[in-house]
């Protein structure tokens, strides 16, 4: 039996359930911003006479209510509201009205901003595909829709996808809004993002540093979009182990965004975290556990126990634990990470597979050998399979894992790991670059011990065993994908 079509007693009813229900949870100002919508609605009606859709100016209403909460980033609120207004404008005008379109895009967003990726990437698909056919690929909704599509795509893991699609968006708003356009430049920022997620940051900074100069030269220093791409930027630097650069950069955002944004703001929490990471990459780990107990506190308030920018707030705190030798604390963090990411990300999730090298590290610092080796073989097997096999973060992994068999002697296979995480990273980064410099002393090493005898093999292992890992990729770095 088909679904009856909603009539504007059923809306109204409906609207006012959810009403009561914000009431009774004290969620005063949601209430009253539902009510405010239902009256304006009304004295539209009343307005326009009789011959009005009182229905469709209901439907209108409560479709700008969404998009207000999705712009003040009350995202539970606009998941709720946008659940209704999509199933009632599907039913009385069909999803291939420009509405429904509307609504189906708002929700998508709200899936995605709230961590439910399965369902963002299926309703953006969607509306992406109803836009490209009724509109086509060039008119600024479908642009709009295919860019929230690339933003699901990156907080999936999807990368390649997500680059792609970053490319296409960029080249037909640079064709037809102009290389200047703030919409363009903003694409162009989401390109640099995939460019980073890739792993290939030259072109990452190229891309960061033209937008900045031009930031500069054109916006006050408060711009949000200045201040995204500063960040970016930083990151750039930061994953070339130009870390004075990203620091300086870092710390400028943070000063700004909790004087403009305020410090609960998203941002300023992933701008917070990054700077963690960055203070982590220089051994200033008091300043690292300041900012990051922070943000944890902060994340879990805002945003949710089980968000993902939470549970990666969570892995970075364990990480600088487990860099102040703090190992208990970091492995119950790791574990409370790593579990609630795989159940609400999943297992092949870059940020889950990042927090289960992680956890890794821990196991082996702690010296549970067996644990250690399962979880970092496991890990790298994903990321080769889902990042690739010359990933920086793949390669860091392999690192790890291959210190882990150099722990247990067993050396031709630490060597083997040896010699492909040195080439690759010379190949990806360079000779000069930190992380190439430690693998190469890493490979020289193993290569020395292999050509040692068995007693100086065991008093090398009676060393080894108590070094700290080399530091695995920080999660929050990925997360930036998610901001753009």
């Amino acid at each position: 039996m088909d679904k009856p079509l909603p009539s504007l007693e059923s809306l109204q009813r409906e609207v006012s359930e959810l009403t009561a229900i914000y009431h009774g949870r004290g969620w005063t100002a949601a209430a009253t911003d539902l009510e405010s919508a239902i009256s304006m609605a009304d004295n539209r009606v009343l307005a326009t006479g009789a011959h009005s859709d009182a229905t469709t100016i209901t439907l209108e209403a409560l479709v700008a209510c969404v998009k207000r909460w999705l712009q003040a980033k009350s995202w539970i609120f606009a998941e709720d509201l946008g659940i209704l207004v999509l199933d009632s404008c599907k039913s009385l005008k069909g999803e291939r009205d420009p509405m429904t379109m509307t609504a189906m895009h708002n929700l998508a967003s709200a899936y995605l901003c709230r961590g439910q990726l399965d369902q963002a990437v299926s309703l953006a698909t969607r509306v992406t595909k109803l836009r490209q056919d009724i509109l086509g690929e060039a008119h600024p909704q479908t642009l709009t829709s295919m860019a929230n599509l690339a933003s699901t795509y990156r907080s999936q893991g999807l990368w390649v996808d997500a680059h792609k699609l970053d490319a296409r968006i960029f080249e037909t708003k640079k064709n037809t809004m102009g290389p200047s356009h703030p919409s363009t430049l903003g694409s162009m920022a989401n390109l640099a993002i995939s460019y980073t997620n890739l792993g290939q940051h030259k072109e990452a900074e190229s891309i960061t540093r033209q937008l900045v100069d031009l930031g500069e030269r054109k916006l006050p220093p408060t711009d949000a979009s200045l201040l995204n791409w500063k960040l970016t930027l930083a990151s750039t630097y930061r994953d070339q182990g130009k870390l004075d650069s990203a620091g300086n950069l870092e710390r400028e955002v943070v000063t700004i965004s909790r004087n403009i944004l305020g410090a609960n703001n998203p941002f300023t929490l992933t701008s917070m975290a990054n700077l963690a990471t960055t203070y982590r990459e220089q051994g200033r780990l008091s300043d690292a556990e300041r900012l990051e107990k922070e943000v944890v506190a902060r994340s879990e308030t805002v945003l949710g126990e089980t968000h993902p920018q939470t549970l990666m707030s969570i892995s970075n705190l364990a990480s600088t634990y487990r860099n102040q030798g703090r190992l208990e604390e970091a492995k119950v963090l790791g574990r409370k990470a790593t579990t609630v990411m795989k159940e609400v990300l999943g297992e092949r999730h870059p940020h889950t597979l990042v927090a289960m090298a992680d956890l890794a590290a821990t196991y082996h610092m702690m010296r549970q050998s067996p644990d250690a080796e399962i979880l970092a073989a496991q890990s790298l097997r994903l990321m080769q399979e889902t990042m690739g096999k010359d990933h920086p973060f793949t390669l860091s992994a392999m690192a790890n894992l291959g210190f882990i068999y150099q722990s247990q002697s067993n050396w031709e296979v630490a060597g083997g790991m040896a010699e492909t995480v040195h080439s690759g990273r010379e190949r990806i980064f360079g000779t000069d670059h930190p992380d190439t410099v430690a693998a190469l002393e890493d490979l020289r090493r193993v290569a020395w011990v292999e050509a040692a005898d068995q007693n100086t093999r065991h008093s090398l292992l009676s060393l080894e065993c108590g070094e700290a890992l080399p530091n695995v990729p920080s999660a929050i770095s990925l997360y930036l994908a998610m901001v753009g």
